[in-house]
């Protein structure tokens, strides 16, 4: 039992790297990168492929780069379907995507080039299942710029406009309402000022409060809605689904599998 605890024990110790890379985005990415530099293709290629078997733990940046270097791997190896598969995921990702002439041989960079420039990256090639990605454009960063300036407007940019306009004619009713109880209420002060008989100025005094009370709810009911329509607009309305397109070959049809 002693021998058996401490040959799982090592049998742990020993694939703790590999766990913590796998886990961990940065991590085998580095990895990847170390091996590439290092000539090592054979584990850059195992790091890479690890990379898309989780590809929703990486950004696009880093999925651009890992079929990139795929794609440098097994062109490299004479493999050009597979490589043509790999580079035309990283254009899919990044279409203006460009390949370092000081780090990659004149016949890949023609190679690479060649897919760019004639639109193959979308033909069926027989080969075994591929990975396209759909990018899914994320409207929030422009919609909360938009209700910064004018609540609603954000709203409307992303397409929802029952709310859009409901918040516009809200914070446009307050707006409006503070301006008018802002001039009531200085006309209310003079009014004060002016008088002169004890009971008028306890009653103009009354009145300029009522005012000042009145243009500070408003005021505030215009900040209120302000606020909502931007943190509507900056957190509701995002990427509802990623989508992976998976190509199976010639003859076999094409599958799509969404992702929520």
């Amino acid at each position: 039992m002693v021998a058996r605890g401490v040959f799982l024990l090592f049998s742990l110790l020993l694939a703790a790297p590999s766990l913590a890379q796998s886990g961990d985005p940065s991590g085998l990415m580095a990895a990847m990168r170390d091996a590439y530099e290092r000539l090592d293709y054979d584990t850059a290629e195992r790091r890479a492929r690890e990379a898309l078997t989780a590809y929703d733990a990486f950004s696009a940046d880093q999925l651009v780069e890992v079929h990139t270097t795929l794609g440098l791997i097994l062109h490299a190896r004479n493999e050009p379907l597979e490589a043509r598969a790999q580079f035309a995921a990283a254009l899919s990702l990044d279409p203006s995507l460009e390949l370092d002439p000081l780090l990659v041989s004149p016949k890949t960079m023609d190679f690479f080039e060649e897919i760019k420039a004639d639109g193959r990256s979308t033909e069926r090639i027989d080969q075994a299942p591929t990975i396209r990605y759909v990018r899914v454009r994320d409207l929030r960063p422009a919609a909360t710029l938009r209700s910064l300036a004018v609540p609603g407007w954000g709203q409307l940019y992303k397409g929802d406009r029952t709310k859009g306009w409901a918040l516009i004619s809200i914070w446009s009713a307050t707006v409006a309402g503070t301006v008018a109880a802002h001039l009531l209420r200085s006309n209310a002060r003079q009014a004060y000022l002016d008088a002169t008989n004890p009971d008028e100025i306890a009653g103009q005094f009354d009145t300029f409060v009522a005012w000042h009370r009145t243009r500070s709810a408003f005021a505030l009911g215009a900040a209120t809605v302000w606020g909502v329509a931007a943190l509507d607009a900056l957190i509701l309305g995002g990427p509802a689904q990623r989508a992976v397109i998976a190509g199976p070959g010639i003859g076999a049809g094409w599958g799509v599998r969404i992702q929520f």
